[in-house]
């Protein structure tokens, strides 16, 4: 038992000085060899499934069409009806109105924006406007008003007949 105990001891002593030999070439540094790395595979998204498409729209801002006739000698009186469209859906009102100044008969077709509107209950009130302005035959205008919920309506509008205006206006707008 003891001479494979040498035997083997032997051995392993005389391969350490070529094994050193071989570790100390490939440490060395000199002619290196270029090592070259291949390129990394593209490895593509994983797909996105959309199951249900929902779109994301959001309802016109607010706006107004109107159409009203008007009488006046000194003190006229107006009326008309108009619809309001608001969140996606169109609201029917009605127009009475008084001003002063006013002479002649007039017919107005208008349309414009409502700001400051969050509660369709804000729309109903007296709105208030100063307006000066003459038509005769056919006639275009701009007129802003605002009520008592801080709804201002700013119409712009067609004007047919004979008619001066150099007064404040008053309208009383009822939801129907």
């Amino acid at each position: 038992m003891r001479r494979m105990v040498a035997f083997g001891l032997g051995l392993s002593l005389a391969l350490a000085p070529m094994m050193s030999a071989q570790i100390a070439q490939a440490d060395s540094v000199g002619d290196e060899e270029e090592i070259a790395v291949p390129a990394p595979i593209p490895v593509a998204p994983e797909p996105v499934v959309v199951e249900k498409q929902v779109p994301v729209t959001a309802p016109p801002p607010p706006f107004v069409e109107l159409s009203r006739s008007s009488f006046g000698a000194g003190l006229g009186l107006s009326w008309g009806h108009g619809s309001l469209s608001f969140e996606g859906n169109s609201y029917a009102f009605s127009v009475k109105g008084v001003s002063v100044g006013d002479l002649g008969v007039a017919k107005m077709i208008a349309e414009g924006q409502v700001q400051n509107l969050a509660r369709l209950s804000d729309f109903a009130g007296t709105y208030v406007a100063v307006e000066a302005g003459a038509t005769a035959g056919k006639g275009a205008s701009t007129l802003s008003m605002v009520n008592e919920h801080g709804v201002t309506i700013t119409l712009a509008s067609q004007r047919e007949g004979l008619g001066l205006t150099l007064g404040a206006q008053g309208f009383q707008i009822a939801l129907d």
